[in-house]
């Protein structure tokens, strides 16, 4: 009996000093996470350049990002919105694309499909995400789910997790990273007709008032000196004087962030247009080094809104009110007081 007992207790010694030595769970947490961290879409990172449309939707929309035919207004190198048929916010389907090709399968939530209305990643509560290559293959099929927490602590850069899964697998993923888009057409339209232009690289604005003939133009004084104080803007029409800064400075920022509010057609003509929606009312030039941008305002669209015609472009848009309030300065508000 004392044999058999030192026998049992010289074996798990020896086992105890073969489990030190291989060490089957060997490396630190970060090492053993790695082996089990994968691509949630493995293949679409080198299937990218293949894409050829997008649909997006959820609850209440559903959208579709396409490529632009041979027959459209654009070239076959643009993406469109398909029910606007209107130019795609390129950075923003490029961070969409480029997010869903680095998505990893970190931090599994749920294996169980009767779960996925808990965590809002079933076809009717969630976002889905489809993209389909030119022979309409689906390469990727996305949810994104139900926000589980938001941290806002940080101030400039809140970080939310949402929930997500492949819909063709029901394990429930949670995502740092992930971003949950919208499903409404304009979000995804290119509306902001200046992007990467900055106030400072505004050089002149000129109005021309069809209605109350108050028309004027500014242009920027080049700067003699450092002085913040030193007048940088002058008016040029109908006279010439100095203006407030403040006032040259807000005209050049409202121009430079100059944004769309809806897409509502196609341009046809400009006499049928100028019925149509009561072009122009008003007509600016924006001077931005050596180059301008012109564009014109229509009668009042849905309310709060009017209609904009923006010279080189090929639909018609409206802008809010306010953004008209802005650009609409009359002679007076510019002058300098002193």
């Amino acid at each position: 009996m004392f044999s058999n007992q030192r026998l049992i207790i010289y074996i798990l010694i020896t086992l105890g000093v073969l489990f030190v030595r291989e060490n089957p769970m060997g490396g630190d947490e970060h090492q053993q996470t790695a082996q089990q961290v994968k691509l949630l879409f493995p293949q679409l990172k080198a299937q990218l350049p293949t894409i050829a449309s997008i649909t997006i939707s959820d609850s209440d929309s559903r959208l579709v990002v396409e490529s632009a035919e041979d027959q459209s207004l654009y070239s076959g190198e643009r993406w469109l919105v398909q029910s606007k048929q209107h130019p795609v916010d390129r950075a923003k389907l490029m961070y969409l694309l480029d997010g869903l090709s680095q998505l990893q399968t970190v931090d599994v939530v749920s294996i169980n499909a009767s779960k996925h209305s808990v965590y809002g990643v079933t076809e009717k509560d969630g976002t889905r995400v489809q993209i389909y290559d030119g022979n309409g293959l689906l390469l990727a099929d996305w949810i994104a789910g139900a926000i589980r927490s938001q941290d806002i602590a940080g101030g400039d850069h809140p970080v939310f997790e949402y929930y997500m899964r492949r819909a063709d697998s029901d394990e429930v993923f949670l995502s740092g990273v992930a971003v949950q888009p919208s499903a409404d057409a304009l979000d995804w339209c290119d509306l902001n007709f200046l992007r990467g232009v900055q106030a400072f690289q505004v050089d002149g604005v000129s109005r021309f008032d069809y209605q109350r003939k108050l028309s004027w133009k500014i242009e920027r004084i080049k700067p003699q000196s450092p002085n913040e104080e030193e007048p940088r803007w002058q008016l040029t029409a109908p006279l010439q004087t100095t203006i407030d800064n403040f006032s040259g400075d807000s005209l050049a920022f409202s121009c430079s962030q100059l944004q769309a509010t809806d897409v509502v057609g196609f341009v046809s003509s400009v006499a049928a247009d100028n019925v149509k929606y009561g072009f122009p009312q008003d007509r600016f030039e924006v001077l931005i080094q050596g180059n301008t941008l012109e564009f014109e305002l229509g009668k009042p669209a849905r309310e709060g809104h009017r209609y904009l015609r923006v010279s080189g472009l090929q639909h018609i848009y409206t802008i809010s009110d306010f953004e008209v309030g802005q650009l609409r300065q009359d002679i007076d508000s510019l002058y300098d007081s002193e």
